[in-house]
């Protein structure tokens, strides 16, 4: 098999992890939008730990397209020989790195999501006491 053609077989395994972190992103801006924004004094202390957890999650799906651009770049200058399949792995590498990071942060999103979730339904189970 070419190399190029095993640079192209990574991408359908970071487009999985990449479609997860989409559809998260629009999950965690469609609550933020629909359900908290609809009641923002009660999801005070939640709200600016959401809109944290929507940046990092927004990080993490540029730096996985970024990783994308360069295992197709790699495939591409491999495939027209502007670089030797003895170099390509410098770029294969880089993709490999940035991809690390970008899951760092989806990492980082699930640990604080568990805490930021906690807090939410405090809120919430706080608000239904008093009623």
């Amino acid at each position: 098999m070419e190399t190029w053609q095993i640079n192209l077989s990574l991408i359908p395994s970071i487009a999985v992890i990449l479609t997860s972190a989409n559809r998260t992103v629009l999950g965690l801006t469609d609550e933020i939008n629909v359900r908290i924004l609809a009641n923002p004094e009660a999801y005070s202390k939640v709200l600016p730990l959401k809109i944290t957890q929507l940046k990092r999650l927004s990080v993490a799906v540029f730096l996985m397209y970024l990783s994308l651009v360069c295992l197709i770049l790699n495939a591409l200058l491999v495939g027209v020989n502007v670089i030797t399949p003895k170099n390509d792995k410098v770029l294969i590498f880089l993709a490999v790195i940035i991809f690390f990071v970008a899951v760092f942060y989806m990492l980082l999103f699930s640990w604080n999501a568990y805490f930021i979730r906690q807090k939410q339904f405090k809120v919430f189970l706080e608000k239904l006491s008093k009623n």
